[in-house]
């Protein structure tokens, strides 16, 4: 057998997961900074964030404007609106968009780490995204 430890911790509940996350991030700012770093350290390149523009000078700001997980075959974008947060989970096949879903924060939260749990199965640095938001809270 190759790549993933099964000397690993048992992965965490779901429903006690998303809890969890939204517990210790209240703000959504605040949620999407976590999210993005968390799935950032330990994806890589499989995850986007996007700051917010940043004024007169045209940099970035340190906000997060966006955070966009891709878990083959579906990809998960939280965007930051005036409103709150606008959660999508999109499904592509042969490199076109087939299935665009807008879900509530909680139901987005709970199918990415659902995914982040079955990829966990069998890849270490997706164990290590999921173990950094659950426990790391």
């Amino acid at each position: 057998m190759s790549g993933f430890d099964p000397g690993l911790p048992e992965q965490p509940d779901l429903e006690m997961s998303v809890a969890a996350v939204l517990a210790n991030n209240t703000d959504v700012k605040m949620l999407l900074r976590v999210l993005g770093k968390s799935l950032q350290d330990s994806l890589g390149d499989r995850v986007e964030v996007r700051h917010g523009g940043g004024g007169l000078l045209h940099r970035k700001g340190d906000e997060v404007q966006a955070v966009v997980v891709r878990l083959d075959p579906d990809e998960y974008e939280a965007d930051l609106e005036s409103r709150g947060v606008r959660c999508t989970v999109g499904r592509s096949s042969g490199g076109i968009r087939i299935r665009n879903e807008q879900l509530p924060v909680e139901q987005w939260l709970h199918r990415l780490l659902a995914a982040l749990q079955q990829e966990a199965a069998g890849n270490q640095a997706a164990h290590q995204a999921l173990q950094d938001l659950v426990v790391g809270q």
